[in-house]
């Protein structure tokens, strides 16, 4: 089994030869996928990755889920904190206008302030991007243990998880994954491919 840096290379390489039109076709099944599940219907409070290159898109989920009036966070990260945080989407321009910051993320401005989750309550579903996944739900992430870190805070708030769902490219799925005793189980993978 390759250790997880080698994978992240390996990820790496394999994403960026995967064509613009081929990410957004897997990212518009993956999307279809999100929108018709009960889980997205059923939630209020959901949180969801901005994407980047080498990720599903998340755009359409996000103006969806805003145009149903779901209550939607979105990480926000800054520069030498070890955590993350979720914060609440004031409304559909405010994230069309985005700015792009680290790592090529698009997200709000510390300075504006946006309401942090559990400022609120606890969240209904996290959909969590990451470098590769397993079917069942295992996930290699960036490296930086944002995620991690975030479900075991949320939990320790809060007493219960969200339902947490990653969402990956066909070529992000990989047989096994190398885990550590801080790595989070997702309870689902959406992918295109195989009914899952």
């Amino acid at each position: 089994m390759l250790e997880k840096s080698e994978l992240r290379k390996l990820m790496k390489t394999c994403l960026s030869k995967l064509s613009f039109e081929e990410t957004q076709r897997q990212s518009e099944a993956v999307c279809r996928k999100i929108q018709d599940s009960k889980c997205f219907e059923n939630s209020q409070r959901i949180s969801i990755y901005v994407s980047t290159h080498g990720e599903i898109g998340t755009d359409s989920i996000i103006r969806k889920a805003l145009e149903l009036g779901k209550d939607v966070f979105i990480p926000q990260f800054t520069k030498g904190s070890t955590a993350m945080e979720m914060v609440r989407v004031p409304n559909q321009h405010a994230f069309d206008t985005l700015p792009t910051t680290l790592w090529g993320i698009r997200q709000p401005d510390p300075q504006w302030n946006w309401e942090p989750y559990q400022n609120s309550g606890p969240l209904d579903v996290v959909l969590t991007p990451g470098v590769a996944f397993t079917a069942s739900g295992l996930r290699c992430g960036h490296g930086k243990g944002y995620y991690d870190r975030f479900f075991a805070t949320h939990s320790t708030i809060f007493g219960r998880e969200p339902l947490r769902i990653g969402l990956a490219l066909r070529e992000q799925i990989v047989e096994n994954l190398p885990v550590s005793g801080t790595d989070v189980r997702l309870d689902q993978v959406i992918f295109d491919g195989e009914e899952n």
